[in-house]
């Protein structure tokens, strides 16, 4: 999914996944500057519908401030299962983010 989202003109992470994954759903906030809102597997709770986000092991929340050109690789968890290790914050999904990180070797300029 990493090489499908820098195809694509985005300002931020809930844009590039639009249509990318199956059981997944981003919406509009409707208001202008409103984040767009992921619900992965429908709507879980009455509180809180977005996600957990795990940026290079960190826990966050937040996804508008983040680069989706920075994206080296991108993992979502669906299931109760696999998002158990992040306890009762997973009950709406996981989405694991990792970012580009420099490499050993000769410096190159692109």
């Amino acid at each position: 999914a990493a090489e499908q989202i820098s195809k694509r003109q985005s300002t931020t992470v809930a844009e590039s996944l639009q249509g990318l994954a199956s059981g997944v759903t981003v919406r509009g906030g409707g208001q202008p500057g409103q984040e767009a809102k992921i619900e992965i597997r429908g709507l879980k709770n009455l509180q809180n519908a977005n996600p957990l986000y795990v940026i290079d092991g960190l826990v966050t929340s937040a996804n508008r401030d983040f680069n989706p050109n920075d994206i080296e690789s991108i993992q979502i968890l669906k299931d109760a299962a696999a998002a158990a290790i992040y306890g009762s914050r997973a009950a709406n999904g996981v989405i694991i983010i990792t970012t580009k990180n420099g490499k050993d070797g000769p410096m190159e300029v692109n």
